[in-house]
């Protein structure tokens, strides 16, 4: 696998949210800069947000992603659900499934660029990440746990 890139301009972000240790959690709020990838990939695609790369890019080391096949299954995903087109998936398609994820994590950066920025008293970025993903109907602030229950349904 190639390496991965994203844009330079998100250095602070990734630093704050994958490298920074939260002072109540004493962890970073991502544990590795590949899962705050697929994150930001997911909430990309879900909000249709898929941007090209800056010229300015850092490279990251894409061998840790193949040790978790979650990631490549979702690069994958991402790749035929944004083209419609199973030819992605061959193997010598890897580099655009790679280009595609890129971009869609682009896309997720920037909109949790812009939630940092709507809670600039929050240092460390959950509460912005809560609130943005509470604000677009991703979470349900202040629900009952009984009555959140009453919603699974397992027939």
């Amino acid at each position: 696998m190639r390496v991965i890139r994203r844009s330079s301009r998100f250095e602070n972000l990734v630093r704050l949210l994958a490298e920074a240790n939260h002072p109540k959690a004493k962890r970073p709020i991502f544990p590795t800069l590949r899962e705050l990838m697929c994150f930001a990939a997911v909430l990309g695609f879900e909000k249709e947000r898929k941007k090209q790369l800056d010229e300015k890019t850092v490279e990251l080391d894409a061998r840790r992603f193949p040790e978790h096949p979650q990631t490549v299954d979702l690069i994958y995903l991402l790749a035929l659900a944004d083209g419609k087109d199973a030819e992605v998936l061959r193997e010598d398609n890897e580099d655009k499934a790679l280009e595609v994820f890129e971009q869609y994590a682009e896309g997720g950066f920037e909109i949790i660029s812009d939630w940092l920025k709507e809670k600039p008293e929050d240092e460390h970025g959950a509460e912005a990440i809560l609130s943005g993903l509470a604000k677009h109907g991703y979470l349900h602030q202040n629900r009952d746990v009984d009555a959140a229950n009453a919603d699974v349904s397992f027939s």
